[in-house]
């Protein structure tokens, strides 16, 4: 798909030598490194929460997380290019968090239509809580 431009609230496509002017704008933009150590410590700020003490990360994620906030610090020394960023673990917290508050939810509102009481409806939402990955 072409890049566009808006012009008086039109979509119109780039021609070729806006194209090429954009693409040389992002390769320039690419490597220009003197903000890469502000981004590195960015995202090194942004991600840690991950290596407290009592963070809810399971073993294998927190591993993958330790290994991500490492290759930031890395990063520096082997880099020639912004866009090389190590990438965040696959799994971010908040979608395993989202995933486990989701069960929860479903098997406290099982509980109460079923006819339990709260404190089932809450034994149930800790329990699939806890069991989901």
């Amino acid at each position: 798909m072409p890049r566009q431009k808006v012009v008086n609230g039109v979509y119109i496509d780039l021609s070729e030598a806006e194209e090429a002017a954009a693409d040389a704008m992002a390769e320039a933009s690419d490597l220009d490194l003197s903000r890469i150590r502000q981004d590195r410590d960015s995202y090194l700020v942004q991600s840690d929460w991950t290596v407290l003490e009592d963070a809810a990360l399971g073993d294998h994620t927190k591993a993958e997380w330790i290994t991500y906030r490492q290759a930031l610090r890395d990063h520096m020394t082997g880099s020639d290019r912004v866009s090389t960023f190590p990438a965040m673990p696959e799994d971010p917290p908040a979608a395993k968090i989202t995933r486990k508050v989701v069960a929860g939810n479903a098997a406290y509102t099982a509980s109460i239509d079923g006819g339990g009481t709260l404190e089932e409806a809450q034994t149930a939402y800790d329990t699939a809580y806890a069991a989901t990955d």
